[in-house]
Protein backbone atom coordinates (compact mmCIF):
# COMPACT_ATOMS: atom_id res chain seq x y z
CA UNK A 1 0.00 0.00 0.00
CA UNK A 2 1.57 3.39 -0.64
CA UNK A 3 2.18 5.46 2.01
CA UNK A 4 -0.91 8.26 3.07
CA UNK A 5 0.28 11.92 1.65
CA UNK A 6 2.97 14.16 4.04
CA UNK A 7 3.83 10.56 6.00
CA UNK A 8 7.78 10.58 6.80
CA UNK A 9 9.51 6.98 7.40
CA UNK A 10 10.75 6.43 10.82
CA UNK A 11 14.69 6.86 11.15
CA UNK A 12 16.47 3.90 11.65
CA UNK A 13 18.58 4.15 15.53
CA UNK A 14 22.42 4.37 15.15
CA UNK A 15 22.32 0.78 16.37
CA UNK A 16 20.08 -0.87 14.44
CA UNK A 17 21.69 0.48 11.20
CA UNK A 18 25.06 -1.47 12.62
CA UNK A 19 23.57 -4.69 12.98
CA UNK A 20 22.26 -4.54 9.11
CA UNK A 21 25.83 -4.61 8.30
CA UNK A 22 26.71 -7.01 10.43
CA UNK A 23 23.69 -9.30 8.97
CA UNK A 24 25.86 -12.53 9.95
CA UNK A 25 22.86 -15.23 9.89
CA UNK A 26 21.75 -13.96 6.42
CA UNK A 27 25.48 -14.86 5.21
CA UNK A 28 25.08 -18.31 6.96
CA UNK A 29 21.60 -18.67 5.49
CA UNK A 30 22.88 -17.73 2.03
CA UNK A 31 25.08 -20.90 1.87
CA UNK A 32 23.13 -23.34 3.75
CA UNK A 33 19.77 -24.44 2.19
CA UNK A 34 19.21 -21.15 0.03
CA UNK A 35 17.81 -23.08 -3.12
CA UNK A 36 15.12 -25.15 -1.71
CA UNK A 37 14.17 -21.78 0.58
CA UNK A 38 14.38 -19.70 -2.53
CA UNK A 39 12.62 -22.17 -4.91
CA UNK A 40 9.81 -23.03 -1.94
CA UNK A 41 9.39 -18.79 -1.72
CA UNK A 42 8.49 -18.15 -5.50
CA UNK A 43 5.99 -21.01 -5.54
CA UNK A 44 4.26 -19.80 -2.65
CA UNK A 45 4.43 -15.91 -3.01
CA UNK A 46 3.28 -16.76 -6.73
CA UNK A 47 -0.24 -18.39 -4.80
CA UNK A 48 -0.37 -15.86 -2.17
CA UNK A 49 1.50 -13.29 -2.65
CA UNK A 50 3.48 -11.00 -0.04
CA UNK A 51 7.37 -10.91 0.20
CA UNK A 52 9.82 -13.42 1.27
CA UNK A 53 14.17 -13.83 1.75
CA UNK A 54 16.10 -11.19 3.38
CA UNK A 55 17.76 -8.86 0.13
CA UNK A 56 20.77 -9.66 2.05
CA UNK A 57 20.31 -13.02 1.68
CA UNK A 58 20.22 -12.87 -1.95
CA UNK A 59 23.33 -10.68 -2.07
CA UNK A 60 25.40 -12.97 -0.80
CA UNK A 61 24.23 -15.93 -2.44
CA UNK A 62 24.13 -14.75 -6.19
CA UNK A 63 26.45 -11.92 -5.64
CA UNK A 64 27.76 -10.74 -9.49
CA UNK A 65 25.03 -12.82 -11.07
CA UNK A 66 22.67 -10.16 -10.54
CA UNK A 67 24.76 -7.84 -12.55
CA UNK A 68 23.86 -6.64 -15.73
CA UNK A 69 24.17 -4.17 -18.24
CA UNK A 70 21.18 -2.45 -20.17
CA UNK A 71 19.71 0.55 -21.81
CA UNK A 72 18.45 2.85 -19.21
CA UNK A 73 15.39 4.02 -21.83
CA UNK A 74 14.16 0.30 -20.99
CA UNK A 75 13.74 1.76 -17.37
CA UNK A 76 10.45 4.50 -17.05
CA UNK A 77 8.74 3.69 -13.74
CA UNK A 78 10.17 3.44 -10.66
CA UNK A 79 9.52 1.29 -6.97
CA UNK A 80 8.75 3.96 -4.05
CA UNK A 81 10.88 4.04 -1.19
CA UNK A 82 8.93 3.17 1.24
CA UNK A 83 5.29 0.77 1.47
CA UNK A 84 2.65 0.69 4.44
CA UNK A 85 2.92 -3.15 5.09
CA UNK A 86 -0.06 -4.27 7.35
CA UNK A 87 -0.27 -1.26 8.99
CA UNK A 88 3.52 -0.23 9.21
CA UNK A 89 5.75 1.59 7.18
CA UNK A 90 8.39 0.02 5.65
CA UNK A 91 11.57 0.29 3.40
CA UNK A 92 10.52 -1.19 0.21
CA UNK A 93 14.37 -2.72 -0.37
CA UNK A 94 14.44 -5.58 2.72
CA UNK A 95 13.37 -8.54 0.84
CA UNK A 96 14.33 -9.52 -2.78
CA UNK A 97 11.03 -11.92 -3.83
CA UNK A 98 7.54 -10.38 -3.99
CA UNK A 99 4.10 -11.66 -5.17
CA UNK A 100 1.95 -8.30 -4.23
CA UNK A 101 0.31 -6.32 -6.58
CA UNK A 102 2.55 -3.20 -7.24
CA UNK A 103 0.26 -0.93 -8.81
CA UNK A 104 -0.55 1.62 -6.29
CA UNK A 105 3.38 1.86 -5.73
CA UNK A 106 4.74 2.15 -9.14
CA UNK A 107 5.52 5.35 -9.99
CA UNK A 108 7.24 7.38 -13.28
CA UNK A 109 10.92 7.95 -13.32
CA UNK A 110 10.52 10.93 -14.92
CA UNK A 111 8.09 12.50 -12.35
CA UNK A 112 10.25 12.42 -9.32
CA UNK A 113 12.10 15.14 -7.61
CA UNK A 114 15.59 13.69 -8.04
CA UNK A 115 15.06 13.35 -11.75
CA UNK A 116 13.49 16.66 -11.97
CA UNK A 117 16.37 18.03 -10.16
CA UNK A 118 19.33 16.72 -12.56
CA UNK A 119 17.57 17.48 -15.95
CA UNK A 120 17.37 20.97 -14.49
CA UNK A 121 20.92 20.58 -13.89
CA UNK A 122 21.71 19.27 -16.94
CA UNK A 123 20.32 21.80 -19.22
CA UNK A 124 21.93 24.57 -17.13
CA UNK A 125 25.12 23.29 -16.01
CA UNK A 126 26.96 26.40 -13.82
CA UNK A 127 24.14 29.03 -14.27
CA UNK A 128 21.56 26.20 -12.19
CA UNK A 129 20.80 29.46 -10.35
CA UNK A 130 18.47 30.33 -13.43
CA UNK A 131 16.63 27.04 -12.68
CA UNK A 132 13.04 27.16 -11.47
CA UNK A 133 13.56 24.37 -9.32
CA UNK A 134 16.46 26.12 -7.69
CA UNK A 135 14.52 29.25 -7.20
CA UNK A 136 12.02 27.83 -5.37
CA UNK A 137 14.10 26.63 -2.64
CA UNK A 138 16.00 29.48 -2.23
CA UNK A 139 13.15 31.14 -2.19
CA UNK A 140 11.97 28.72 0.77
CA UNK A 141 15.57 29.23 2.54
CA UNK A 142 14.90 32.99 2.41
CA UNK A 143 11.87 33.13 4.22
CA UNK A 144 13.65 30.79 7.09
CA UNK A 145 12.74 27.56 5.71
CA UNK A 146 14.47 24.32 5.75
CA UNK A 147 14.65 22.37 2.45
CA UNK A 148 14.83 19.11 2.93
CA UNK A 149 16.89 16.45 0.03
CA UNK A 150 18.55 13.17 0.15
CA UNK A 151 17.80 13.23 4.04
CA UNK A 152 20.14 16.26 4.00
CA UNK A 153 18.93 19.49 5.58
CA UNK A 154 19.55 22.62 3.87
CA UNK A 155 18.85 25.98 5.21
CA UNK A 156 21.61 28.00 3.33
CA UNK A 157 21.93 29.80 0.26
CA UNK A 158 25.24 28.26 0.60
CA UNK A 159 24.11 24.45 0.95
CA UNK A 160 22.02 24.88 -1.70
CA UNK A 161 24.81 26.11 -3.74
CA UNK A 162 26.86 22.60 -2.40
CA UNK A 163 23.78 20.66 -2.85
CA UNK A 164 23.33 21.51 -6.68
CA UNK A 165 27.56 21.52 -7.28
CA UNK A 166 27.65 17.77 -5.89
CA UNK A 167 25.73 16.63 -8.13
CA UNK A 168 26.57 19.41 -11.01
CA UNK A 169 30.33 17.31 -10.56
CA UNK A 170 28.44 13.57 -10.76
CA UNK A 171 26.67 14.77 -13.93
CA UNK A 172 30.29 15.92 -15.47
CA UNK A 173 32.20 12.70 -14.64
CA UNK A 174 29.61 10.28 -16.05
CA UNK A 175 29.33 12.55 -19.13
CA UNK A 176 33.26 11.44 -19.27
CA UNK A 177 33.71 8.36 -17.84
CA UNK A 178 29.77 6.98 -18.26
CA UNK A 179 28.51 5.43 -14.80
CA UNK A 180 31.33 3.27 -13.65
CA UNK A 181 30.25 -0.41 -11.71
CA UNK A 182 30.44 0.62 -7.88
CA UNK A 183 32.81 -2.20 -7.37
CA UNK A 184 35.33 -0.83 -9.77
CA UNK A 185 35.41 2.56 -8.52
CA UNK A 186 32.15 3.50 -6.21
CA UNK A 187 30.12 6.82 -6.71
CA UNK A 188 33.00 8.35 -4.27
CA UNK A 189 35.17 8.30 -7.16
CA UNK A 190 32.56 9.55 -9.37
CA UNK A 191 31.98 13.02 -7.47
CA UNK A 192 35.47 13.90 -5.78
CA UNK A 193 35.67 14.94 -2.49
CA UNK A 194 33.70 18.30 -2.63
CA UNK A 195 30.91 18.96 -0.96
CA UNK A 196 30.99 15.46 0.73
CA UNK A 197 28.18 16.37 3.29
CA UNK A 198 25.41 16.85 0.87
CA UNK A 199 25.34 12.80 1.51
CA UNK A 200 25.75 11.05 5.06
CA UNK A 201 27.67 8.77 5.97
CA UNK A 202 25.57 5.75 6.02
CA UNK A 203 24.72 6.82 2.34
CA UNK A 204 28.18 6.95 0.98
CA UNK A 205 28.50 3.41 2.94
CA UNK A 206 25.60 1.73 1.25
CA UNK A 207 26.13 2.99 -2.29
CA UNK A 208 26.04 0.07 -4.61
CA UNK A 209 25.20 -0.02 -8.23
CA UNK A 210 21.75 1.08 -9.47
CA UNK A 211 19.20 -1.16 -7.74
CA UNK A 212 16.17 -2.25 -10.38
CA UNK A 213 13.67 -4.72 -10.12
CA UNK A 214 11.82 -7.09 -12.29
CA UNK A 215 7.84 -6.85 -12.16
CA UNK A 216 5.29 -8.93 -13.03
CA UNK A 217 5.28 -8.73 -16.26
CA UNK A 218 8.82 -8.92 -16.42
CA UNK A 219 9.53 -5.05 -17.15
CA UNK A 220 12.56 -3.76 -15.34
CA UNK A 221 11.86 -0.91 -13.15
CA UNK A 222 14.12 1.45 -10.72
CA UNK A 223 14.35 0.22 -7.41
CA UNK A 224 16.32 1.78 -4.04
CA UNK A 225 19.79 3.07 -5.10
CA UNK A 226 20.73 4.97 -7.81
CA UNK A 227 17.91 7.32 -8.48
CA UNK A 228 20.80 10.40 -9.16
CA UNK A 229 22.57 7.89 -11.28
CA UNK A 230 19.97 6.69 -13.44
CA UNK A 231 18.30 10.54 -14.28
CA UNK A 232 21.94 11.49 -15.42
CA UNK A 233 21.88 8.53 -17.80
CA UNK A 234 18.80 9.40 -19.61
CA UNK A 235 19.26 13.12 -19.11
CA UNK A 236 22.39 12.54 -21.13
CA UNK A 237 21.26 9.90 -23.04
CA UNK A 238 23.73 7.01 -22.48
CA UNK A 239 23.15 4.16 -24.30
CA UNK A 240 24.39 1.59 -21.66
CA UNK A 241 24.79 1.37 -17.92
CA UNK A 242 25.44 -0.94 -15.05
CA UNK A 243 22.50 -2.22 -12.98
CA UNK A 244 21.97 -4.39 -10.22
CA UNK A 245 18.88 -6.87 -9.63
CA UNK A 246 17.46 -5.94 -6.23
CA UNK A 247 13.56 -7.35 -6.38
CA UNK A 248 11.82 -9.54 -8.28
CA UNK A 249 8.30 -10.62 -8.94
CA UNK A 250 7.40 -14.30 -8.14
CA UNK A 251 4.64 -14.40 -10.73
CA UNK A 252 6.98 -13.30 -13.64
CA UNK A 253 9.90 -15.69 -11.87
CA UNK A 254 7.09 -18.61 -11.69
CA UNK A 255 6.39 -18.23 -15.47
CA UNK A 256 9.89 -18.14 -16.37
CA UNK A 257 10.75 -21.26 -14.63
CA UNK A 258 8.05 -23.07 -16.24
CA UNK A 259 8.75 -21.81 -19.70
CA UNK A 260 12.32 -22.64 -19.33
CA UNK A 261 11.73 -26.10 -17.66
CA UNK A 262 14.09 -25.35 -14.42
CA UNK A 263 13.48 -24.40 -10.88
CA UNK A 264 12.65 -20.49 -9.68
CA UNK A 265 16.42 -20.11 -8.84
CA UNK A 266 18.05 -21.66 -12.16
CA UNK A 267 15.54 -20.15 -13.94
CA UNK A 268 16.62 -16.65 -12.68
CA UNK A 269 20.05 -16.86 -12.91
CA UNK A 270 19.61 -18.72 -16.76
CA UNK A 271 17.47 -15.48 -17.56
CA UNK A 272 20.30 -13.20 -16.31
CA UNK A 273 23.04 -14.77 -18.12
CA UNK A 274 20.76 -14.48 -21.33
CA UNK A 275 20.44 -10.78 -20.69
CA UNK A 276 23.85 -10.50 -20.14
CA UNK A 277 24.44 -12.11 -24.01
CA UNK A 278 21.11 -11.32 -25.86
CA UNK A 279 19.99 -8.11 -23.67
CA UNK A 280 16.38 -7.45 -21.98
CA UNK A 281 13.78 -8.46 -22.73
CA UNK A 282 14.19 -12.03 -21.43
CA UNK A 283 13.68 -14.38 -23.74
Amino acid sequence: MKMPAGTRPPKSTLLRRALDWVPLHDFTAAHIGFSGRFNRAVKRLEAEGGRALPAAQAHFHFSDALLLSIDPKAVTMRLLDHVVDHGRIRWIGTHFLDGSDWRSILAPVDKSYSHAEIVELCKNRENFRNGPRYKRYAERIAKGETVRRNRIALDTTDKLDGYFEYYLALISDIEKNGIVPHSDLGLRGQTGHRHRWTRTFWQDFAERDIGIAIDADGRLVRHTNGKHRMAVALALGLPRIPVEIRLVHARWLQRQSEKLGLPPKDALLATLEDARANGWPAR
